[in-house]
């Protein structure tokens, strides 16, 4: 049984906090259902603790639910195509891909609230646990480490924040008066701020209580993220900063590449050496990562993992176009978390048989899609990165099919391109020996011994674009694509479904209409 940040059986109690935290606007007649307050309730190691993980939870709560799908379905790598006349959303997923959302728009709304509902149960534990006395608490961990995890994660959400929208406001503590914006700029440098400030109180992967929490080497992940962005964002550049980010991450020796590509979304990736931050996910006790059930048709759900092909919904959402998964060589192992060509399954008795699909057709699948707003359960090919378990998951309270996977967030090898990337940059846009030589060592598990050598990569085949192509292959669904594209300078090109887009502006997302009415304070992104 894996640990889910070790304290899953206080579950009720973050609930208790998410309600005790809320400000109360009603009259005082109403009924009372709780009594703590923020002056009350750290009276107990339990109380300590459910307010301390509260963050980490409410990240299991909205990072594949809302952040993946503005993140990918923004891009060239995922879209969700409108099957049998039926436009889920109300078509805002068709305007995500095709770059014509608004400030109206419920996802990047929902994506606003989630990042600053998480910055604030992080500063409502940094506030209220300052001047508590936890002596004679028997705690997982120290006081200081805990305010340290949960500044981190408060950055975290911050940098996600800042690469949506830009210039947002810098909030630190609960309450007060409505905040304006911050320029990207002061965002920029109030993240970096708050990951070295937190760096020394944090544990380190191998420690009591690690998994699923910041360490120092997840800390400086995020920092090299942010520094490898910041020019899209502030336009200054930060690579030799994030090369030397990387290099801390490379000399701790703590992480290694694992022996396959797919061994860090394994179900049980808990024990990839690979993985340097994950958010972690309990079929039972931490739900909400249903990655099968969004992206697999139902009918290869019930043939092939299922027993007794019983029903197991998969909603078969989300595709990928021709374009991105033709970037896969035939002889790259990469290629096979894509599900394409005829499907079919082995019944009981040893004999295959084919997979229909919703219209009782043999069904193969193709990577194109003749239209995006018309499309048949045939096309585009959909993405098994994540193992799915025969029997897989359970069907939780919140009625998804939930995995055992834990959800990746920063791993070794994106430190390796990351690192290579910058040495390129800082080399004028050519590759240095180093750089092809990092990109390699990833590159290499991906091929058989005779093929890789005339797949590697030399100082004239390792240009920035093929990098951006490679960065793609191995790092598809992991919500990195939308950065990449702005970085790289291509988020704007044209693509299937996609015109070009008019300028910049799009690289950032309105800051939501409803936030700006309720907050004139705030000024909105421009071009919006």
């Amino acid at each position: 049984m894996k640990k889910i940040l070790s304290h899953t059986s206080i579950f009720l109690l973050l609930i208790a906090v998410i309600l005790c935290f809320n400000n109360c606007t009603k009259k005082l007649t109403e009924k009372v259902y709780s009594e703590n307050t923020p002056g009350n309730f750290y009276q107990t190691a339990n109380q300590v603790v459910a307010a301390y993980v509260l963050p980490y939870s409410f990240l299991q709560t909205h990072i594949y639910q809302v952040h993946f799908q503005v993140t990918e379905f923004t891009t060239d790598e995922a879209c969700v195509p409108v099957l049998f006349g039926y436009i889920d959303q109300e078509g805002q997923w068709i305007r995500l891909h095709k770059h014509t959302w608004a400030a109206q728009d419920a996802w990047i709304l929902a994506e606003w609230q989630n990042m600053f509902q998480a910055i604030g149960y992080c500063n409502n534990f940094i506030d209220n646990i300052q001047n508590v006395d936890v002596s004679t608490m028997s705690l997982p961990v120290s006081k200081e480490q805990m305010i340290a995890e949960a500044r981190m994660v408060r950055a975290l959400h911050y940098y996600w924040a800042w690469s949506d929208f830009g210039n947002i406001p810098i909030v630190e503590h609960v309450g007060g008066a409505n905040p304006t914006n911050n320029t990207a700029a002061d965002v920029f440098k109030f993240i970096e701020k708050e990951i070295k400030e937190s760096i020394p109180a944090l544990s380190e992967k191998g420690d009591d209580n690690w998994y699923g929490h910041f360490t120092k080497t997840a800390a400086y992940a995020l920092l090299a993220k942010l520094y490898l962005n910041a020019q899209s964002v502030t336009g200054e550049d930060h690579y030799q900063d994030c090369l030397d980010a990387c290099n801390y991450i490379i000399s701790s020796n703590k992480y290694e590449l694992d022996a396959h590509w797919n061994d860090p979304f394994r179900v049980h990736n808990e024990n990839s050496n690979e993985n340097i931050y994950v958010v972690p996910f309990d079929a039972n006790n931490a739900q909400n990562f249903n990655f099968i059930e969004q992206n697999i048709h139902e009918n290869i759900i019930n043939a092939r993992y299922s027993e007794d092909h019983s029903v197991w919904y998969g909603w078969r959402k989300i595709s990928t176009e021709a374009s991105f998964y033709n970037l896969y060589s035939k002889k790259d192992a990469r290629i096979n978390q894509w599900i394409v060509g005829p499907q079919t399954y082995v019944d009981e008795n040893g004999d295959t048989q084919p997979i229909y699909n919703w219209s009782d057709e043999e069904m193969v699948i193709t990577p194109e899609i003749g239209d995006l707003m018309d499309a048949n359960d045939n096309e585009g090919v959909m993405n098994i990165k994540y193992e799915i378990e025969q029997n897989f998951g359970n069907y939780g309270v919140n009625g998804f099919v939930n995995m055992n996977n834990d959800m990746v967030v920063f791993r070794y090898a994106d430190i390796l391109y990351m690192k290579a990337e910058c040495l390129m940059r800082l080399n004028g846009g050519a590759a240095t020996q180093e750089a092809v030589d990092l990109v390699n060592q990833v590159r290499k598990r991906n091929f058989s011994a005779s093929d890789f050598d005339k797949e590697k990569y030399t100082t004239a085949s390792l240009t920035l674009d093929e990098l951006l192509n490679e960065r793609g292959r191995e790092f598809a669904y992991e919500m990195f694509r939308r950065e990449d594209l702005i970085r790289f300078g291509k988020f704007q090109d044209a693509w299937w479904a996609k015109e070009q887009d008019p300028d910049k502006h799009y690289e950032l997302f309105p800051i939501p209409f409803t936030v700006i009415t309720a907050n004139p304070a705030l000024q909105q992104n421009q071009g919006y």
